[in-house]
């Protein structure tokens, strides 16, 4: 991006608050928003990759390229983004990084090859990171929430939820507030001694 645009995007940063929009599938836009809001925001001691894209088939019917399309958003986008970020992680020698990921990474559920797929791999990522960053003082953790009642829960296949519900050990849904707040904790120093772990936020399933 030129110096006028990351200018701009530096501008929009004001007061404890500030939203830089980026396309997680264009890197040229990732890197470009990392550098605004590591402007703005100088020392970073925490991250958190909180986005996605859902979509479901089975195996046999899936394309490739809208496999591939969902990948970049959850996945390789938010590591491109998180390696700009943990680079300044690296230099204080402390930070911790949350992925939210799903318990479709977990699971083997029909029609979840894509979604589940990226989560897992995400999952991956996780532990991985925590094991490269741990001697550096940073933690990386990730967190598994089963459906959140949010828009994207609003396009899952109704059997598909009620299925999930039914398994379920404890009754009710899981609302964002409550990913927030598990998010919250692992940010925190109160966890800083935990790394490299999956946060099951699920209601007890039972695998």
């Amino acid at each position: 991006s030129s110096s006028a645009e990351l200018d701009q995007l530096i501008a929009a940063g004001a007061g404890d608050h500030a939203r830089f929009d980026l396309d997680l599938a264009e890197e040229d836009s990732i890197k470009a928003c990392a550098r605004a809001a590591l402007t703005w925001a100088g020392k970073p001691v925490g991250l958190v990759n909180c986005a996605a894209l859902a979509a479901g088939s089975l195996f046999s019917m899936t394309r490739m390229a809208d496999m591939r399309a969902l990948f970049e958003v959850n996945l390789f986008g938010p590591l491109l983004f998180s390696q700009s970020v943990v680079k300044k992680m690296l230099r204080a020698k402390q930070g911790s990084v949350v992925n939210i990921a799903s318990t479709a990474g977990l699971l083997a559920d029909v029609g979840t090859l894509s979604y589940g797929g990226s989560k897992a791999a995400l999952i991956h990522a996780t532990k991985v990171m925590a094991q490269e960053l741990g001697s550096f003082g940073i933690r990386v953790n990730a967190i598994a929430p089963t459906v959140v009642e949010t828009d994207m829960a609003a396009q899952m296949d109704p059997a598909a939820r009620a299925a999930l519900d039914a398994r379920s050990a404890l009754p009710g849904g899981i609302a964002p507030s409550d990913v927030a707040d598990l998010t919250v904790f692992l940010l925190s120093d109160q966890a800083a001694k935990i790394t490299g772990q999956v946060m099951r936020l699920d209601r007890g399933l039972p695998f």
